[in-house]
Protein backbone atom coordinates (compact mmCIF):
# COMPACT_ATOMS: atom_id res chain seq x y z
CA UNK A 1 0.00 0.00 0.00
CA UNK A 2 1.24 3.49 -0.83
CA UNK A 3 0.37 6.43 2.00
CA UNK A 4 -0.40 9.96 0.23
CA UNK A 5 0.40 12.11 3.13
CA UNK A 6 -0.54 16.07 2.78
CA UNK A 7 2.24 18.03 3.80
CA UNK A 8 1.07 21.18 5.96
CA UNK A 9 -1.56 20.60 8.66
CA UNK A 10 -0.37 17.04 8.08
CA UNK A 11 2.97 16.93 8.31
CA UNK A 12 4.13 19.92 9.34
CA UNK A 13 2.70 22.86 12.03
CA UNK A 14 2.61 25.34 9.59
CA UNK A 15 0.56 28.41 11.45
CA UNK A 16 3.47 30.48 13.14
CA UNK A 17 5.67 30.54 9.84
CA UNK A 18 2.68 31.35 7.62
CA UNK A 19 1.31 33.90 9.95
CA UNK A 20 4.64 36.22 10.17
CA UNK A 21 4.99 35.63 6.38
CA UNK A 22 1.43 36.45 5.44
CA UNK A 23 1.77 39.76 8.48
CA UNK A 24 4.47 40.57 6.30
CA UNK A 25 3.42 40.68 2.63
CA UNK A 26 -0.11 42.11 3.97
CA UNK A 27 2.00 45.39 5.40
CA UNK A 28 3.67 45.85 1.62
CA UNK A 29 -0.59 46.20 0.78
CA UNK A 30 -1.07 48.18 3.28
CA UNK A 31 1.73 50.56 2.41
CA UNK A 32 1.32 50.55 -0.98
CA UNK A 33 -2.84 51.11 -0.66
CA UNK A 34 -4.40 48.12 -1.78
CA UNK A 35 -5.59 46.99 1.94
CA UNK A 36 -6.60 49.05 4.88
CA UNK A 37 -4.37 48.24 8.18
CA UNK A 38 -5.12 45.58 10.53
CA UNK A 39 -3.34 43.21 12.65
CA UNK A 40 -3.70 39.43 11.58
CA UNK A 41 -2.68 36.61 14.32
CA UNK A 42 -1.81 33.37 13.26
CA UNK A 43 -5.33 31.83 13.66
CA UNK A 44 -6.96 34.57 11.62
CA UNK A 45 -4.83 33.16 8.53
CA UNK A 46 -4.66 29.58 9.36
CA UNK A 47 -7.72 28.24 7.44
CA UNK A 48 -5.50 29.08 3.92
CA UNK A 49 -3.59 26.90 4.77
CA UNK A 50 -4.15 23.97 2.73
CA UNK A 51 -5.09 25.93 -0.23
CA UNK A 52 -3.39 26.76 -3.59
CA UNK A 53 -1.78 30.26 -3.76
CA UNK A 54 -3.91 31.40 -6.41
CA UNK A 55 -7.18 29.86 -4.50
CA UNK A 56 -5.73 31.60 -1.31
CA UNK A 57 -5.47 35.15 -2.95
CA UNK A 58 -8.74 34.78 -4.54
CA UNK A 59 -10.40 33.82 -1.63
CA UNK A 60 -8.57 36.35 0.31
CA UNK A 61 -8.56 39.75 -1.70
CA UNK A 62 -10.17 39.09 -4.89
CA UNK A 63 -10.32 42.43 -6.55
CA UNK A 64 -6.45 42.57 -6.40
CA UNK A 65 -4.22 43.67 -9.51
CA UNK A 66 -3.22 39.99 -10.45
CA UNK A 67 0.36 41.58 -10.75
CA UNK A 68 0.19 43.04 -7.00
CA UNK A 69 -1.25 39.25 -6.39
CA UNK A 70 1.49 37.68 -7.53
CA UNK A 71 4.06 40.08 -6.09
CA UNK A 72 2.08 39.03 -2.70
CA UNK A 73 2.55 35.70 -3.42
CA UNK A 74 5.52 35.48 -3.93
CA UNK A 75 6.86 37.06 -0.90
CA UNK A 76 4.78 35.09 1.06
CA UNK A 77 6.54 31.74 -0.38
CA UNK A 78 10.38 33.50 -0.32
CA UNK A 79 9.20 34.62 3.30
CA UNK A 80 7.99 31.02 4.33
CA UNK A 81 11.04 29.04 2.58
CA UNK A 82 13.62 31.40 4.38
CA UNK A 83 11.90 30.76 7.70
CA UNK A 84 12.45 27.26 6.57
CA UNK A 85 15.93 27.17 5.82
CA UNK A 86 16.25 29.03 9.04
CA UNK A 87 15.29 26.48 11.57
CA UNK A 88 11.71 27.51 12.06
CA UNK A 89 9.94 24.25 10.43
CA UNK A 90 8.58 22.05 13.08
CA UNK A 91 6.81 18.60 12.64
CA UNK A 92 3.83 17.78 14.59
CA UNK A 93 4.83 16.37 18.01
CA UNK A 94 5.23 12.30 17.26
CA UNK A 95 5.20 12.33 13.24
CA UNK A 96 8.84 11.39 12.94
CA UNK A 97 8.33 8.17 15.16
CA UNK A 98 5.11 7.65 13.48
CA UNK A 99 6.74 7.85 10.05
CA UNK A 100 9.66 5.95 11.42
CA UNK A 101 7.13 2.66 12.59
CA UNK A 102 5.42 3.19 8.98
CA UNK A 103 8.56 2.75 7.14
CA UNK A 104 9.44 -0.29 9.38
CA UNK A 105 5.98 -1.69 7.95
CA UNK A 106 6.82 -1.84 4.56
CA UNK A 107 4.79 1.66 3.54
CA UNK A 108 5.38 3.66 0.83
CA UNK A 109 5.06 7.05 1.72
CA UNK A 110 4.78 9.71 -0.53
CA UNK A 111 3.76 13.85 -0.11
CA UNK A 112 0.99 15.16 -1.90
CA UNK A 113 1.18 19.19 -1.63
CA UNK A 114 -0.87 21.89 -2.70
CA UNK A 115 2.97 23.92 -2.62
CA UNK A 116 5.17 25.68 -4.69
CA UNK A 117 8.14 23.32 -5.29
CA UNK A 118 10.75 25.78 -3.95
CA UNK A 119 9.40 25.18 -0.57
CA UNK A 120 8.91 21.92 -0.31
CA UNK A 121 12.15 21.46 -1.40
CA UNK A 122 12.84 23.56 0.83
CA UNK A 123 11.97 20.97 3.52
CA UNK A 124 13.40 18.16 2.34
CA UNK A 125 16.76 20.05 3.14
CA UNK A 126 15.77 21.36 6.29
CA UNK A 127 13.91 18.18 7.90
CA UNK A 128 15.55 15.04 5.81
CA UNK A 129 12.23 14.48 4.75
CA UNK A 130 13.70 11.65 2.11
CA UNK A 131 14.61 9.28 4.80
CA UNK A 132 11.07 8.32 4.96
CA UNK A 133 9.63 9.48 1.42
CA UNK A 134 10.31 8.41 -2.01
CA UNK A 135 8.56 11.46 -4.19
CA UNK A 136 6.35 14.03 -3.93
CA UNK A 137 3.80 15.70 -5.84
CA UNK A 138 3.78 19.43 -5.30
CA UNK A 139 0.61 21.55 -6.85
CA UNK A 140 2.99 24.03 -8.76
CA UNK A 141 4.58 21.74 -10.30
CA UNK A 142 1.22 21.01 -12.64
CA UNK A 143 -0.11 24.51 -12.68
CA UNK A 144 -1.96 24.41 -9.36
CA UNK A 145 -4.40 22.12 -10.88
CA UNK A 146 -6.23 20.20 -7.98
CA UNK A 147 -5.35 17.63 -6.00
CA UNK A 148 -7.81 14.76 -7.28
CA UNK A 149 -6.46 16.13 -10.60
CA UNK A 150 -2.73 15.00 -9.54
CA UNK A 151 -4.07 11.78 -7.93
CA UNK A 152 -3.94 9.60 -11.61
CA UNK A 153 -0.48 11.15 -12.46
CA UNK A 154 0.67 9.84 -8.96
CA UNK A 155 -0.83 6.47 -9.63
CA UNK A 156 1.44 6.37 -12.57
CA UNK A 157 4.52 7.27 -11.15
CA UNK A 158 3.57 4.95 -8.18
CA UNK A 159 1.50 2.08 -9.27
CA UNK A 160 0.88 -0.35 -6.05
CA UNK A 161 -2.46 -2.65 -4.89
CA UNK A 162 -3.91 0.29 -3.01
CA UNK A 163 -3.73 3.70 -1.68
CA UNK A 164 -4.56 6.10 1.45
CA UNK A 165 -4.87 9.75 1.21
CA UNK A 166 -4.03 11.32 4.78
CA UNK A 167 -4.40 14.94 5.03
CA UNK A 168 -6.89 17.68 7.10
CA UNK A 169 -8.51 19.11 4.13
CA UNK A 170 -11.57 19.36 1.68
CA UNK A 171 -9.13 19.12 -0.99
CA UNK A 172 -6.92 15.82 0.34
CA UNK A 173 -10.36 14.06 1.18
CA UNK A 174 -11.63 15.01 -2.93
CA UNK A 175 -8.94 12.72 -4.31
CA UNK A 176 -10.45 9.44 -2.14
CA UNK A 177 -13.70 10.61 -3.08
CA UNK A 178 -13.27 11.46 -6.75
CA UNK A 179 -10.53 8.52 -6.96
CA UNK A 180 -12.08 5.71 -4.76
CA UNK A 181 -9.46 5.41 -2.17
CA UNK A 182 -10.23 5.56 1.72
CA UNK A 183 -9.11 9.02 3.17
CA UNK A 184 -8.13 9.42 6.78
CA UNK A 185 -8.55 13.08 8.31
CA UNK A 186 -5.93 14.67 11.25
CA UNK A 187 -7.51 16.18 13.50
CA UNK A 188 -4.77 17.96 15.02
CA UNK A 189 -4.46 20.09 11.53
CA UNK A 190 -6.31 22.99 10.33
CA UNK A 191 -9.46 21.49 8.68
CA UNK A 192 -12.71 22.38 10.12
CA UNK A 193 -15.58 19.61 11.61
CA UNK A 194 -17.18 19.98 8.51
CA UNK A 195 -14.30 18.92 6.29
CA UNK A 196 -13.73 16.07 8.50
CA UNK A 197 -17.06 14.42 8.85
CA UNK A 198 -16.43 13.61 4.96
CA UNK A 199 -13.25 11.88 5.65
CA UNK A 200 -13.50 7.85 6.05
CA UNK A 201 -11.45 7.88 9.35
CA UNK A 202 -10.62 10.55 11.70
CA UNK A 203 -7.46 10.76 14.21
CA UNK A 204 -6.39 12.88 16.93
CA UNK A 205 -2.90 12.14 16.87
CA UNK A 206 -0.20 11.28 14.57
CA UNK A 207 1.07 7.66 16.12
CA UNK A 208 -2.91 6.64 16.25
CA UNK A 209 -2.24 6.13 12.26
CA UNK A 210 0.20 3.07 12.76
CA UNK A 211 -2.37 1.70 15.41
CA UNK A 212 -5.08 2.11 12.75
CA UNK A 213 -3.33 0.46 9.55
CA UNK A 214 -2.52 -2.57 12.12
CA UNK A 215 -6.14 -2.98 12.71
Amino acid sequence: MTLIFDYDGTLHNTAHLYGCAFRKAYAMLVEEGYAVERDYRDEDVSHYLGVSAPDMWHQFMPQLPEPVMKRASAMIGQEMIDGVLSGQAILYDGIPETLDTLKAMNYRLVILSNCRHAYMEAHRKALGLDRWFTDYFCAEDYGFIPKEDIFPILRQRCPDDSYLMIGDRSSDFRVGTINGIPTIGCAYGFGTEEELAVCDFVIQTPPELPHFLRQ
